[in-house]
């Protein structure tokens, strides 16, 4: 299975329980808009992948601080499109590791020294705005504690160019690649109501929020990020599926995967979509939290008749404005 090159792809959550390494591969946060789907529904691995910069996440919910400190520390630092920052400054400003700095590596931060949950450290790029964080942590406690958690940074960074305002109100058509032939005919082309609004969340410029369907589990929503006239449109990388409308009780399309382009112009935004699309009848329905059709290696045959999945480069979004 191909790689996913231009963001990273899962939680942070399952990522940082498992890496140890001192220079991590893969530093991956949850997607603000993630929530309806539990787990990868295609065959799509990370095996092998080249995890360049992080997905949008949630705002950090206020916590008690946690009792620990850390001698080391992971992250990230990208730009506010998502696209991973090279050569980015990380500095701490306070504590006993004041002074201490690294750089950015495709993005990827490690950092050696003390630090708690009250240490703020800045990261700065050329021709982007600085960002003063404090560490994010996946549980609590945090740091160097029995059981605890391994803190991590996250860093966006605007670029100092104003950036283009796509607010408003659009019409969105995901249109599968014609080699999808095994996709039925009627789902291969779908049109959905678009809002696109600010989205007051941790590293997130935009967020779209689609209507005119019945979606399930409120799988309707996906970020957008924005830096300068570039642009990225966030589906969760090709793993979990941010978009899935329901076609009826048991029936079901999805969507994910990233969209880049430049916009020269809002009027119309068309460019490739890299991921998959995903048609899925259950033999009865999908009363979980969670969206989840099985896959290749799990094909859930007790629950899904029918799976047809079409993983490409060349589908096509499309957002024309209505307003």
């Amino acid at each position: 299975m191909r790689s996913i090159q231009p963001v990273a792809v899962t939680s942070v959550l399952r990522t940082i329980a498992v890496t140890t390494a001192p220079v991590i591969g893969l530093l991956l946060i949850a997607a603000a808009t993630g929530a309806c789907s539990g787990a990868s529904n295609t065959s799509r691995s990370l095996s092998g992948a080249t995890i360049l910069s992080p997905s949008p996440a949630p705002a950090p919910v206020p916590t008690p601080a946690p009792s620990g400190s850390a001698t080391e520390i992971i992250g990230f630092v990208s730009d506010t499109a998502f696209r991973a920052l090279d050569g980015a400054t990380i500095t701490v400003l306070d504590g006993p590791s004041a002074g201490a700095s690294t750089h950015s590596v495709n993005g990827q931060v490690y950092l050696e020294g003390v630090f708690d949950s009250h240490t703020t450290f800045r990261a700065e790029a050329e021709g982007h705005v600085a960002a003063v964080r404090t560490w994010n942590c996946s549980r609590f406690p945090c740091g160097d504690v029995p059981g605890g958690a391994r803190p991590w940074l996250g860093f966006y960074l605007a670029p100092l160019e104003a950036s283009v305002d796509l607010a408003g109100e659009y019409t969105l058509t995901f249109d599968a690649d014609r080699a999808c032939t095994d996709l039925p005919e009627a789902v291969r082309t779908r049109s959905y109501a678009a809002t696109i609004g600010a989205a007051p969340t941790y590293g997130l410029t935009l967020g779209a929020t689609l209507a005119g369907a019945t979606f399930f589990k409120q799988c309707q929503a996906f970020a957008i990020g924005v830096a300068g006239r570039d642009v990225t449109f966030w589906l969760d990388g090709g793993h979990d599926a941010p978009v899935v409308e329901q076609l009826d009780a048991t029936t079901y399309l999805a969507f994910s995967g990233t969209a880049a382009a430049t916009v020269t112009a809002t009027q119309e935004i068309s460019t490739p979509l890299d991921g998959w699309i995903q048609y899925c009848v259950t033999k009865t329905p999908m009363g979980t939290q969670y969206f989840n059709c099985g896959d290749a290696n799990a094909p859930l045959p007790s629950f899904v008749s029918t799976r047809v999945t079409c993983d490409s480069r060349n589908h096509q979004l499309t957002l024309r404005r209505r307003n």
